[in-house]
């Protein structure tokens, strides 16, 4: 058990545990455990249907809010207050601030978190300040920041030299969708922003802070601005300052009005982008960049937006970037569709209503390059129509059908096929699935840009939750599932295992694959999910759970190994369950430490970053997940050891 589990009185309380019960005792204790479980799924359901859990991720969101309160002169001194406590009540013994739990000083964090203290009125010399500035100094200082996209909010506050900023020219949106490096080669998720940082980053606006930094330089010497780059990108900086200088002059006029144009037609219907605070915030300052005032309606809509990203509570206030309410409610049906409970499955039938009221039924930006599109994705968020997600998607229809087979209900068959043609609309041509849409990229710095957001590849998660979903909807045999099965031999690690890229990190790729795999008809003797089967069996801590630390995105030693985690436990008793191994001494193990450490209200504490928005330090956890995943996990052992579903 986990020192946090030994300290919260919460925990502990559920003494249950296997040890020598037998395995009709065994499955009595996970039983009772499982509904009490489903009892706290339902306590969190909205009285709307939808279940939301609370998306945390590191301070970037409140430090940036306060940046960008600041850029466009909204002084609120309760808000920037607000802000502050919640920065300083998260900064670490060492000084600075950490991205993931337990995690280091990450320092381009710590540099947005202390100048969001300054902005907000705290002195350089208070002990605080002086701990992060030495921080931020043992970190190499503000001048080993390397991510320019980043910079730029430090530049409109006037604390970075734009000329050291590769700028984006607006003359993008101009290039015919086809044309290689276009808006549409760019990730959708990144799509947004781009054509927003285009916009200020031609007229560079600076609203100055008040103050410097030169305490957080960790050479005196040294200038803020001279950045130590690859000579490629070096002189992609020196060429587009170069152009931005005496640009022509009729072209960049056009690529101004065309860029914001496109930005204020794709705005959503809830007054946002891309149903997140950053993409909107980066909006509103491209637009205000260009002359949209504050009172104009498109603003202003979006400053209302933003709000609703804002939680207080204790005299803090904290940012939520993304809204996961359909990754969370469609998570939580199949859950309680699979706990079994009445009661659950009236919840489940409930979130399936809100789910089939939100499915996307228009065309977004997915279908430029679309051939003959059908919309039907879901998006992550409450709104975001412009962009659904093949992820969400397919935990939709993988929910729906848990709840409704073929033929049961019209309504469902009819969102289902629609989703699901609009799934394999956006399969890439090397038979994979990215989150978005596939990867179009035809330019160089592919791994460069994925890397910061800007693109994404196909991965395993997403691949085997597609596949899942297929299988759920009797398309587990086509010719598309077929082709992402390939996909996976073709991907699959030495060691048995595959990466995923929105989680952490190659036991969630692998528990999708083996998942996805065994949905589509893939018996648990084939080669491929065997050896999958036993790098998770290898991966094992010596409490029976499972657990992947967020440092396994950048240190290989990391790979498969962290403190054990109710979800990341989840996540390996489900693909072994799939892959016929129920009955399995490490599935029994596992099985013992989701009872042994729930909480006597059915929930689990999991404090643990365990999935990831950006590789470079923008990582989240979801406070509901920690409960789904056990629940599925359980209930799926249950079904197997019944030898027939919970329904």
């Amino acid at each position: 058990m986990t020192t946090e589990a030994v300290n919260n009185p919460e925990v502990g309380k559920n003494t249950e545990a296997f040890q020598n019960t037998g395995a009709i005792g065994n499955t009595e204790l996970v039983g009772r455990a499982l509904a009490r479980a489903g009892g706290a799924l339902r306590d969190r359901q909205d009285p709307a249907g939808y279940w939301k859990g609370e998306f945390e991720t590191s301070l970037i969101g409140e430090s940036g809010e306060v940046i960008f309160r600041h850029f466009l002169q909204l002084p609120d001194d309760a808000v920037t207050a607000a802000a502050a406590r919640t920065i300083l009540s998260e900064q670490t013994a060492t000084g600075g601030w950490a991205s993931y739990y337990r995690g280091p000083d990450e320092l381009l964090l710590s540099v947005f978190c202390y100048v969001a203290l300054r902005l907000a009125g705290h002195d350089p010399d208070e002990p605080a300040m002086r701990a992060a500035a030495r921080s931020i100094r043992a970190g190499g200082g503000v001048e080993a920041v390397d991510n320019p996209t980043m910079l730029a909010w430090l530049a409109v506050i006037g604390l970075w030299p734009w000329r050291d900023i590769p700028l984006i020219p607006p003359e993008l949106v101009l290039l015919p969708s086809r044309c290689p490096g276009n808006i549409y080669q760019i990730g959708a998720a990144a799509r947004g922003i781009v054509v927003a940082n285009s916009l200020f980053m031609a007229h560079r606006p600076v609203t100055p802070a008040g103050f410097g930094i030169g305490e957080l330089l960790a050479d005196p010497r040294a200038r803020a601005g001279r950045l130590p780059r690859p000579p490629a990108l070096r002189a992609a900086t020196a060429l587009s300052h170069a152009y931005a200088r005496r640009p022509v002059g009729p072209l960049r006029r056009k690529a101004l009005r065309t860029a914001a144009e496109w930005l204020v037609r794709t705005q959503e219907k809830d007054g946002g982008w891309g149903g997140n605070w950053p993409q909107t915030a980066n909006v509103v300052m491209g637009l205000r960049a260009v002359g949209y005032p504050q009172d104009h309606p498109v603003i202003e809509a979006a400053m209302a937006a933003l709000d609703q990203y804002v939680v207080t509570r204790d005299g803090q206030r904290r940012v939520e970037m993304w809204t996961s309410v359909v990754m969370d409610t469609a998570l939580a049906v199949s859950a309680a569709a699979m706990e079994g409970d009445p009661g659950t499955r009236t919840a489940a039938r409930r979130g399936a209503r809100w789910l089939l009221g939100n499915q996307v039924t228009e065309l977004g930006d997915w279908a430029v390059l679309t051939k003959d599109p059908v919309p039907g994705g879901w998006p992550y968020e409450f709104t975001n129509n412009t962009n659904p997600d093949a992820d969400d998607t397919a935990f939709a229809v993988t929910a729906l059908r848990r709840l409704y087979p073929r033929g049961s209900d019209a309504d469902v068959d009819d969102a289902c096929d629609r989703a699901c043609r609009w799934m394999l609309s956006q399969q890439g041509k090397d038979g994979g699935w990215a989150a978005f849409e596939p990867l179009r990229w035809q330019l160089p710095g592919r791994e460069a840009l994925a890397r910061i957001g800007f693109l994404e590849a196909p991965s395993a998660d997403i691949t085997g939750h597609v596949l899942e979903a297929l299988g759920a909807d009797g398309r587990g045999r086509g010719a598309a599932a077929r082709r992402g099965i390939r996909w996976l031999r073709r991907n699959q690690h030495a060691d048995g295992s595959w990466p995923g890229w929105w989680a952490c990190y190659h036991l969630h790729g692998t528990s999708a694959a083996v998942t996805g795999l065994t949905a589509c008809g893939v018996p648990g003797t084939d080669a491929a999910v065997a050896r999958a089967c036993d790098w998770i069996v290898a991966h094992q801590q010596d409490d029976g759970g499972w657990g992947e630390d967020i440092r396994a995105l950048h240190d290989p030693r990391w790979i498969g190994t962290g403190e054990s985690t109710p979800s990341q436990t989840a996540w390996a008793l489900l693909a072994l369950v799939a892959a016929g191994r129920a009955g399995s001494e490490p599935v029994r193990a596992g099985l013992d430490f989701l009872v042994r450490t729930q909480r006597a209200d059915g929930d689990w504490e999991e404090p643990w970053h365990t999935w990831v928005v950006h590789h470079d330090g923008l990582y989240w956890r979801d406070s509901l997940l920690r409960l789904v995943y056990p629940i599925m996990a359980m209930a799926g052992y249950l079904a197997h050891v019944d030898g027939s579903e919970r329904r």
